[in-house]
């Protein structure tokens, strides 16, 4: 089976992120579904964003570019935050080199999760699919994964289309949360790169200080893991440990870093009985070696790739 083609932020690689334009443009291209990001703004309203500060180079004022340091996305209300351009990055950044072949989008705004909804409602065809992950700073105090959570609940009962989310998170506390609510709520467990939480891995002896810091924090039991602690779990790997601490939580699925995906977690993923989606994959051979191994799907900036494998 054809793995599903999934649009990260919406197709990063070809569009600005996480904009009603890049969705838009995505779904015309012919994905399967859409991975985006979702915050609280100051005011309470879930936002469309990636980023827990706005990007300086990629979010203009009034035509003028932001400046470090730049506010944060809870300090300012939704309405705050639609005033601000986020279509077009600046030239001569690491961002431009970063997204050298995106499109710009001249206009185009932080969107609210529910005119996301509208235009897949409007727009989209039967059967789309939407991988909404719940943002949150991981390290902080667990009010913060609390009323995002709510906050989404009460946006899935005003959604015209809920029942093509799947709710996904780092933060496994946000998904406890959830799964407690709305047992039936289609989720994936998202974990972070396994070389970066495994205590014992050989690259930590050239961590930077924040690799570090996410290494000795998955050392002494992390809060995002929530209740379930791959330090609980037995298995042969870190790896395998991550997987059956997403097991005992019930998850249904897993959101791998693309590397992570070997035919070693596969085997036991399917005898956990999780489906596997893979995360960030952008280059055509990566995308046959997890299609044959036979993930899900595939969550890329590059979905006009995709769709061709």
């Amino acid at each position: 089976m054809r793995p599903q083609v999934i649009a990260h932020r919406g197709g990063a690689g070809l569009w600005p992120e996480n904009t009603l334009e890049a969705f838009d443009e995505a779904i015309k291209l012919g994905v399967h579904g859409l991975e985006f990001d979702l915050q609280l703004s100051a005011d309470g309203q879930i936002m469309v964003h990636h980023d827990s500060h706005l990007k300086a180079a990629a979010t203009r004022l009034d035509g003028a570019y932001l400046n470090a340091p730049t506010p944060r996305l809870d300090e300012l209300s939704g309405e705050q935050l639609q005033a601000y351009d986020v279509g077009r990055i600046a030239p001569h950044t690491q961002e431009s080199e970063k997204r050298q072949t995106q499109s710009a989008k001249d206009g185009a705004r932080i969107p609210y999760l529910h005119e996301l909804d509208q235009l897949i409602a409007d727009r989209a065809p039967q059967g789309f699919q939407l991988y909404a992950e719940l943002k949150t700073d991981m390290g902080a105090a667990p009010q913060q994964s609390e009323a995002l959570a709510g906050a989404y609940l009460k946006a899935l009962d005003a959604s015209p289309v809920a029942p093509a989310h799947r709710v996904i998170s780092f933060d496994w506390r946000c998904l406890a949360i959830l799964r407690a609510s709305r047992p039936t709520l289609k989720n994936a467990y998202t974990a972070l790169p396994f070389a970066n939480t495994d205590p014992t891995h050989e690259s930590a002896a050239h961590d930077t200080r924040r690799a570090s810091s996410i290494r000795a924090a998955s050392q002494n039991g992390a809060p995002w893991w929530g209740v379930h602690d791959w330090r609980e779990q037995t298995g042969d790997s870190h790896g395998e440990k991550v997987l059956r601490a997403i097991g005992a939580a019930g998850g249904q699925g897993w959101i791998a870093y693309w590397r992570d995906v070997t035919p070693d977690t596969m085997a036991i993923a399917n005898e956990l009985g999780l489906k596997v989606s893979a995360w960030t994959v952008n280059e055509v051979a990566d995308m046959k070696s997890l299609a044959a191994m036979g993930v899900e799907a595939l969550i890329t900036d590059r979905p006009d790739r995709a769709l061709g494998v």
